[in-house]
């Protein structure tokens, strides 16, 4: 099963979310007014929603609706209706072991209500989406993610064709024989941050409970944040091998965040995903690289990229 990460609050503001003939026992003349006590609310249906993955505690799970009122159910990775009435279930594949939680929102006299689905995985035992699986081994351990660059006798690194070793601007692209980037290599000074690019910078992806993220710095220190991964994306985009889209909730490093400069997006920030396989990773924020970067024509977008292969 395919998973796609839909963050559309916007249309989901306006989506008709209605109600079926069966309804949960309620006193529904006490929430008359649009301005509900939305607490209370939720209370009153937590105990109408459940779910049933088997004796094992299967990813696949099972969500069933007890409401009385068509809902959106937000499963970590994924969102979609879940109806009531006799279509009262929705089963989804989630790509994480441990406690969850889903939620279920509903809509009831112009209160958006959200309830709150406490779900328990045990076992992986359904087929991940390939990228997500790719870049997290499908596991809560993970897997860790370093620079694309070649390590030479002496200890050095090196670029490798392909990769242009590791963080730097360049046409908003990337292909084996891309265009001419300016990069910052293994050793060499990020001049918008000041940082030195290392080898001890790597980033982190798990499925410990949820789409967990690390960030490990030149300077030691560690920031751990989220990650949402979708599975498509345009049809250029496409065209250009690009498989996906990636928005995370901390930095990469190198990135400029806290408006040090326009070009760079706001947190989450989200980056296409121009590679995704076992052993690599190529992240590209359109918009960065600064007014330094000189592109072909043809590539009229600079963009800052992030190369990265598997931590072995």
């Amino acid at each position: 099963m395919k998973l796609h990460y839909i963050l559309a609050a916007g249309a989901l503001a306006i989506m008709a979310l209605t109600a079926c003939d069966a309804h949960v026992s309620d006193d529904h003349e006490a929430f008359e007014n649009a301005n509900a006590d939305v607490e209370k609310l939720t209370a009153q249906y937590a105990s109408a929603f459940s779910y049933d993955n088997g004796s094992n505690g299967s990813n696949k799970v099972r969500v069933i609706n007890n409401s009385g009122y068509e809902c959106r159910l937000d499963y970590i990775v994924g969102t979609t209706m879940l109806g009531c009435g006799k279509e009262n279930y929705v089963d989804v594949v989630v790509p994480f072991a441990g406690d969850l939680e889903f939620t279920a929102t509903m809509l009831y006299k112009g209160v958006f209500v959200p309830v709150t689905i406490p779900v328990h995985v045990d076992v992986l035992d359904n087929a991940l989406d390939p990228l997500f699986q790719a870049l997290t081994n499908g596991s809560a351990d993970g897997k860790t993610w370093q620079w694309w660059a070649d390590e030479n006798p002496d200890g050095s690194y090196t670029y490798i064709d392909g990769s242009w070793g590791c963080v730097g601007g360049g046409g908003y692209g990337w292909s084996a024989t891309g265009p001419n980037w300016v990069c910052y290599g293994i050793g060499q000074a990020d001049e918008w941050t000041g940082q030195m690019v290392t080898m001890d910078e790597w980033v982190k992806f798990d499925l410990d409970g949820g789409p967990n993220v690390t960030m490990h710095y030149s300077d030691g220190s560690e920031k751990k944040g989220t990650f949402s991964l979708v599975s498509s994306t345009t049809p250029e985009k496409a065209a250009l091998g690009w498989v996906g889209t990636m928005k995370m909730t901390v930095p990469l490093p190198h990135q400029i965040v806290d408006g040090q400069s326009s070009w760079y997006l706001d947190l989450p920030a989200e980056f296409d995903v121009a590679m995704l396989d076992d052993e690599h990773l190529i992240l590209i924020a359109p918009g960065g690289g600064g007014a330094h970067i000189i592109c072909d024509d043809s590539w009229a977008i600079s963009s800052t990229h992030w190369t990265f292969k598997v931590k072995k």
